[in-house]
């Protein structure tokens, strides 16, 4: 596990002008933590073409973060060629939820948010009891029911996002007619530590959403497997 540290930094050369200027406040979409606040809107920002992550410039715009460091990770993206990201995770649950390039925050440049992590509400829940998140649910006997939605015709198999409503899963065979179940059901193995006879796909045999079900594991802890395998 790398080793985890917070962080609350703050651009200050890119605060904004007086009192009356806009602060938008941005939390985690699962477990509602205050996450970032900045002053420009994260619909504003460009997107990177590669995962659709916003793109916050600190040279241009406040970057007060509240975050937990997630340690280094190393991507493959097109042609071979190497990406390093240096993780930030929700404080309140742990979600992956922005990356920067350089390790040292305060000289990062650029913020790159994950698409879909943070929300301008806040969640009810108390962050220090943020639930597994309602597309992982727990079912009698033992089973826990996983809501995926497939991106398909990818380069590689990877789980590339965990939100409230789905995990995102891109595979590289196309989803129609089910020519992408065998390699979800393969990967999703690996990713959760089971064989193909502990897992069955209940619905989405021939479209982009799926409902996997898995045994002998409980919620709780295939949310976590999941997290620790996110690859945007």
């Amino acid at each position: 596990m790398p080793k985890r540290t917070t962080h609350t930094y703050s651009s200050e050369d890119a605060a904004p002008d007086g009192p009356d200027s806009d602060l938008f406040v941005y939390y985690c979409k699962h477990c509602g933590s205050h996450v970032l606040i900045t002053d420009t809107q994260l619909q504003k920002m460009p997107k990177r073409k590669t995962d659709k992550s916003y793109v916050l410039d600190k040279k241009k715009h406040l970057a007060r973060l509240n975050i937990n460091e997630g340690g280094k990770v190393l991507l493959k993206r097109g042609e071979g060629k190497l990406e390093k990201q240096y993780r930030m995770n929700c404080m309140g649950c742990g979600l992956f939820v922005c990356y920067r390039s350089e390790e040292d925050l305060e000289y990062a440049t650029f913020i790159y948010v994950v698409d879909g992590a943070l929300s301008t509400v806040a969640a009810e829940t108390n962050p220090q009891d943020a639930p597994v998140p309602p597309c992982i649910s727990q079912l009698e006997g033992g089973l826990v029911q996983v809501a995926i939605e497939v991106e398909d015709r990818q380069q590689r198999s990877a789980i590339t996002r965990v939100n409230a409503d789905d995990v995102r899963v891109a595979v590289a065979a196309p989803a129609a007619r089910g020519e992408a179940n065998n390699e979800l059901l393969e990967f999703m193995g690996k990713v959760l530590g089971l064989r193909l006879s502990q897992m069955t796909l209940q619905r989405g045999w021939n479209n982009k959403s799926k409902l996997l079900v898995v045994e002998d594991l409980s919620a709780r802890q295939v949310y976590e497997k999941l997290l620790e395998a996110v690859q945007p």
